[in-house]
C-alpha cells in the first residue's frame, strides 16, 4: 500500500455566522491572563460580599465562576499550570468548604488566606506590582439578600 504524504494545508475556517475566521485569528482574539484575571477579580469581589452577608447561593455561585475562568487561563499561560492547580485545590478549596458549610465565622480568615496567596503568586511570577484587594463596597449590581 502507498504512503499517503501529510497534508500541508491546515486552513480551517470557524464560522460564527458574521463572519469566517482562520484558527490563528481565532486564537489572536482569545482573552489573556490580565482579561481573564479582570474576570475573576469581579466574580471573587461578589463572592466575598455575598460570603459577608451569609448568602450561600450567591457566595457558591461567584466562587465556582471564578474557579472555570481560572481553569481555563491555564489554556493562554500553561507556565501557571502546576501554581494554579496548587491554589484551586488549597485557596479555593479551602474557602469553598467554609461556604458549604456556612462557617461564616471562618469566612474572613479564609478569605484573608486567598488574598494572600494571590500576593504570592504574583510575587512568584514577577508580578509584585499587581496588588489584589477587595473593593470594600457591596457590587450595586446584585442584592446579596439571602433568599429563603
Amino acid at each position: 500500500m502507498p504512503e499517503l504524504e501529510p497534508s500541508t494545508d491546515h486552513t480551517h475556517l470557524v464560522d460564527n455566522g458574521k463572519v469566517q475566521l482562520t484558527l490563528d485569528e481565532l486564537a489572536a482574539i482569545q482573552p489573556g491572563m490580565s482579561r481573564l484575571m479582570v474576570e475573576v477579580s469581579d466574580r471573587m469581589w461578589k463572592c466575598f460580599h455575598a460570603g459577608m452577608a451569609r448568602n450561600r447561593a450567591v457566595a457558591r455561585y461567584q466562587l465556582s465562576q471564578a474557579v472555570k475562568i481560572l481553569k481555563a487561563s491555564v489554556v493562554v499561560r500553561p507556565r501557571y499550570t502546576a501554581s494554579m492547580r496548587t491554589f484551586l485545590d488549597e485557596e479555593m478549596t479551602s474557602l469553598r468548604q467554609v461556604i458549604e458549610h456556612e462557617r461564616w465565622e471562618d469566612f474572613e480568615g479564609a478569605f484573608a488566606d486567598l488574598v494572600a496567596a494571590t500576593k504570592r503568586y504574583h510575587e512568584e511570577f514577577d508580578k509584585g506590582y499587581l496588588v489584589w484587594k477587595v473593593s470594600p463596597e457591596p457590587p450595586g449590581d446584585l442584592d446579596l439578600t439571602p433568599r429563603g
